[in-house]
């Protein structure tokens, strides 16, 4: 389901930017120049969740994709960082998971032979590099990841004659073990020269990420992504950043094969 209405897309991005502030609906419409009450009914109509509902799923399920890829962190240090206080987290987190977050954490980080033969070929393939930023153009979704393809084939007719000189990316928010795979968040992005004439706009940060180039097809991508998150983060020295993570296209074929660099933010 594509967001159609820009002021939408915009409050998205607001909120995934201050998901760890004390957000408000009245902070969130008065950054949109809207009045509360249209903000959430339009809010409501482009995504079937209320304001609330969103901010609260969001917060608990970057804080699950956190517990999953800090290992070394403190159950209550990522708590706080969403607002939470130790024994609340606990509380909320069980009743949408049916799982402690400590008996979370212990479900995805079993230590076997097999995790280690995975996190050593990852860590032969992965490199460390700083990457530059990006001004581009996009279009954000709310959908199954599946939708990608046919959400990247609109995208590139619509902007094809930028095409010759441009870099496409694709960002994606959610991670589908935790995510319920049909309310997931994408996005399909363009570099562009400056802002004039595109609806949406914003800049990929630059920085440092660790890159790991991905060459195959669609079906082989959410097995590599639970294993670069899953295995090699909570394995490496490295602690995700608060940027976002993206993917650099360089080659997509009518057959389904692709080669592009999946980046992640590190510290």
């Amino acid at each position: 389901m594509k967001i159609k209405n820009d002021k939408i897309t915009e409050a998205i991005e607001y909120i995934l930017l201050h998901i760890g502030e004390g957000l408000t609906l009245e902070s969130i419409a008065s950054h949109l120049n809207m009045s509360v009450s249209n903000f959430c009914r339009q809010f409501k109509k482009q995504t079937g969740q209320s304001v609330y509902s969103f901010i609260k799923k969001l917060k608990l399920e970057q804080s699950a994709m956190r517990l999953k890829m800090e290992k070394g962190r403190s159950i209550t240090d990522i708590g706080e960082d969403y607002g939470y206080s130790a024994s609340n987290f606990s509380t909320v987190f069980s009743q949408i998971y049916n799982l402690s977050p400590t008996e979370f954490r212990e479900t995805v980080h079993k230590t076997t032979k097999e995790a280690d033969r995975i996190y050593q070929e990852l860590n032969g393939k992965i490199r460390i590099e700083e990457r530059p930023e990006y001004l581009v153009t996009y279009e954000r979704s709310i959908g199954n990841y599946s939708e990608l393809k046919v959400a990247w084939c609109k995208f590139v007719e619509k902007y094809k004659s930028y095409a010759s000189n441009a870099i496409f990316f694709e960002r994606t928010f959610d991670d589908p073990s935790i995510t319920d795979k049909d309310k997931c968040i994408f996005d399909i992005c363009m570099s562009i020269e400056n802002k004039t004439g595109f609806p949406n706009t914003c800049t990929i940060s630059g920085g440092k990420y660790a890159v790991y180039p991905f060459k195959g097809y669609l079906n082989e991508i959410y097995a590599l992504n639970q294993q670069i998150v899953g295995i090699w983060f909570p394995k490496s020295n490295y602690t995700i950043d608060e940027r976002y993570s993206y993917d650099q296209y360089h080659l997509v074929r009518e057959d389904g094969y692709m080669e592009f660099d999946i980046c992640l933010p590190i510290k």
